[in-house]
């Protein structure tokens, strides 16, 4: 059941009319961040925060927020960079000053244009807010994080005390009903002791 943050990205030309500096919409998802830029002709790094999610290639649209502005871009190309980054191209974005600018932001996309999951698939921000309980309905708190350690993915739990961390694998993740927003865990020696 591994989660995933599939954000959906696929080419298309041009900076949109809504450029708007004011605060990202709620129906914006966070899908990763600019990292750098990519030559002289505008290309940028983009690290997603999910590497292994191939639907970065679908998506038409980004919105990136940078020093508290938000601003669409058409999507032109996306491809892999290594080291688990992203080369992206954006209409309107042509030389490495206006790349440059971009650097440090913030890369959303509107929940509406997220690809619909497959069972036993989820995306990382459907998960943060669930309560998370053991088998004997113990509860440890709630998801504040999801993230790829590489080997699998791994849920940050804040309780009253402490922070644990939850490897999301079968032997542990018994269920998770995103509807009821909880979650139940087998604990395993080592998991939550300390």
């Amino acid at each position: 059941m591994p989660p995933i943050n599939r954000p959906t990205r696929d080419p298309a030309p041009g900076p949109l009319a809504n450029a708007n500096p004011s605060e990202p919409s709620p129906d914006l998802v966070r899908i990763g961040r600019i990292a750098g830029i990519h030559g002289l002709r505008g290309a940028l790094k983009c690290r997603p925060d999910n590497p292994e999610s191939e639907s970065f290639a679908t998506l038409k649209t980004i919105t990136i927020q940078t020093g508290g502005q938000s601003r669409e871009y058409q999507l032109l190309t996306a491809a892999p960079a290594g080291r688990g980054m992203l080369k992206i191209e954006l209409a309107g974005i042509a030389d490495a000053n206006a790349a440059e600018a971009l650097k440090g932001g913030i890369v959303m996309v509107a929940r509406a244009s997220l690809p619909p999951t497959q069972p036993h698939e989820f995306y990382y921000f459907q998960a943060i807010g669930c309560e998370v309980f053991l088998t004997d309905q113990t509860r440890l708190g709630t998801i504040a994080e999801v993230f790829s350690n590489g080997a699998h993915d791994v849920m940050v739990v804040r309780g009253e005390r402490r922070e644990i961390l939850i490897p999301v694998i079968e032997d542990i993740v018994k269920s998770l009903d995103l509807d009821s927003r909880r979650v139940v865990i087998e604990s395993v020696p080592g998991l939550i002791e300390g």
